[in-house]
């Protein structure tokens, strides 16, 4: 799989994000309706009074949980968004990564930042700071920040010890394809959803 081949493969696991979180709000929406159309229901009835009809469709209260519930999205969204306009760097630090030092003397360490720079080069982008997430010994690198001039690459020591170069190569070239893409402002704008489908379950 080529570089070209990455960034092809991280559009369409954009896309499916977006599709996810959007379901995710509806969900929600749908859920909130559900509940609070049935504690209405079941409050309808009164002891010895006529059964009233049921109401199977409350089109003010659909109204109003949507826009409760997207007035609670968007506000935590908007916090969380804020709170990470500062770009990668707020990432990475938050995820505790370590910056390396592009003159570190440590083989593996010296080997990420080269392949780092290599495909800076290939993709005529900035070089980005590299940060590694210590205490991890899993595979998994990040790509974070509004655009190439603030990105930041991250990576576990997992991924930077265990892989071959080859390896290694692909999974930077694989970020690199969500920073040419536009990928990392559209995650950060998804983190920040997310935290406001969070704060949904933290009120109730």
């Amino acid at each position: 799989m080529d570089f070209f081949d990455h960034q092809d493969v991280a559009r369409r696991q954009t896309g499916r994000l977006v599709v996810l979180f959007i379901l995710a709000v509806v969900g929600i929406i749908a859920a909130l309706y559900i509940i609070f159309s049935g504690f209405m229901a079941f409050g309808q009835g009164k002891e010895g009074a006529a059964p009233e009809p049921v109401i199977y469709f409350r089109p003010g209260l659909l109204i109003a949980v949507t826009f409760i519930t997207m007035l609670v999205v968007g506000l935590g969204s908007l916090w969380k968004t804020l709170a990470l306009r500062a770009g990668g760097r707020t990432v990475a630090e938050s995820l505790d990564g370590q910056l390396l030092n592009p003159g570190s003397g440590d083989i593996a360490e010296r080997r990420l930042l080269n392949v780092v720079e290599e495909m800076a080069i290939a993709s005529g982008t900035p070089v980005p700071p590299v940060y590694v997430m210590q205490e991890e010994m899993g595979i998994n690198a990040f790509a974070a920040g509004y655009g190439p001039d603030d990105a930041v690459i991250g990576v576990t020591r997992g991924c930077m010890e265990k892989l071959t170069r080859d390896q290694l190569q692909g999974v930077i070239a694989h970020e690199f394809s969500h920073i040419l893409n536009g990928d990392m402002r559209l995650n950060i704008r998804l983190m920040g959803i997310l935290h406001g489908i969070l704060v949904i379950g933290l009120i109730g």
